[in-house]
């Protein structure tokens, strides 16, 4: 792993700011380097709306996740770490967009979620796998589309998560901590 500053980070975050990337391009910084993403596909896509979907439908009406949104394409920033991050999908309090910064901060988060592209898998898989549980985000989601599988990461404890279970697409997955489990039938392959 890579050291940096805050200097270093604060200079690699004005050129991720000042970017120009089409749309659908993400940009985000790990270890002292800049990682840019190209636009998903549309199974990519496909999977994503459904996850926000059953996230949504699961937490409605409770209690103790009011107030709470599911959404994704926006900057999470873990600035005790210096890693910034755009997940697919992530569960947090609604207030935290009432901002002008283009950021949520990521102690925030109680879960996020990645679907896995074809074209990087290594950044969900490793790359991803080390930050967020540096973060301290207590559940991550990796959904591989190639090999129709989901592995839920959680319990971090010393940048590292301690419980993983794995399933493959068409089994409910169940959230820990969040009291239900995910459909995931419908879910197709690359």
């Amino acid at each position: 792993m890579g050291s940096m500053d805050r200097e270093e980070f604060d200079r690699l975050t004005a050129i991720a700011e000042s970017m120009r990337t089409p749309s659908n391009y993400k940009v985000e910084i790990s270890d002292g380097t800049l990682v840019m993403m190209t636009g998903p596909s549309g199974i990519h896509e496909f999977i994503v709306r459904r996850l926000r979907m059953r996230i949504e439908q699961g937490i409605a009406g409770r209690p103790e996740w009011a107030g709470m949104a599911v959404h994704g394409g926006i900057d999470v920033l873990d600035d005790v770490n210096l890693i910034r991050r755009n997940p697919d999908v992530c569960v947090f309090p609604e207030d935290d967009l009432i901002t002008i910064e283009n950021h949520i901060p990521a102690a925030d988060l109680r879960l996020v979620v990645e679907v896995v592209s074809r074209s990087n898998p290594e950044n969900d898989w490793e790359a991803k796998l080390r930050d967020y549980p540096r973060m301290r985000i207590p559940v991550y989601l990796i959904v591989d589309p190639r090999q129709g599988t989901i592995v839920v990461n959680f319990e971090p404890k010393s940048g590292k998560y301690t419980a993983r279970a794995a399933y493959a697409f068409g089994q409910d997955v169940p959230l820990p901590g969040f009291g239900f489990a995910l459909t995931t039938a419908d879910f197709p392959t690359y």
